[in-house]
């Protein structure tokens, strides 16, 4: 499990690949309902899960290596995420998902720093469900785009052999 998260060498398989991106959209979506538990908890484990960028470019690495390509293209596959979460963002915004930004103003000019604290704390706990949604949501197209794109090479090549299914 440690050499498909954090070694680059090797090659995976698709399916290998959408199961770890599956996984990973789902360890972040439980990350975001943890802000309806506790916010400071939720904040450095957030924090924490910059780690899932780490091992989305070592799977994207592999996978370049299983089509036969250089691992650079996993860049490709880090813009791809990127790019997936803004429009799902955007999305989940525009349909009303979003933060409620008049209670922090509010809050903010009233000048009390408990009621900015608490305007903070309930829209990053409305923020919880969209984020959630969006994380798994992210992860999931983004494992399927690079499988649609990266076809697997179905022989030995220079980054290995194939691998098992």
């Amino acid at each position: 499990m440690m050499n498909l998260m954090f070694s680059p060498n090797g090659r995976i398989g698709p399916s290998a690949y959408l199961k770890g991106m599956l996984i990973i959209g789902a360890i972040s979506a439980v990350v975001n309902l943890l802000l309806f538990v506790n916010v400071a908890l939720a904040v450095v484990i957030s924090i924490l899960g910059l780690v899932f960028y780490v091992v989305v470019i070592m799977m994207g690495i592999k996978r370049s290596h299983d089509a036969g390509k250089s691992g650079w293209m996993s860049i490709t596959h880090l813009l791809l995420l990127f790019g997936i979460s803004a429009v799902l963002g955007f999305v989940l915004t525009a349909i009303g998902m979003g933060v409620d930004d008049a209670a922090i103003t509010a809050a903010g000019e009233s000048g009390d720093l408990s009621a900015i604290m608490e305007a903070t704390g309930d829209a990053m706990k409305a923020a919880a469900i969209p984020g959630a949604i969006s994380s798994f949501l992210t992860f999931a197209v983004t494992g399927f785009l690079v499988n649609m794109f990266n076809k697997q090479d179905m022989g030995d090549n220079q980054y290995g052999p194939v691998p098992a299914a």
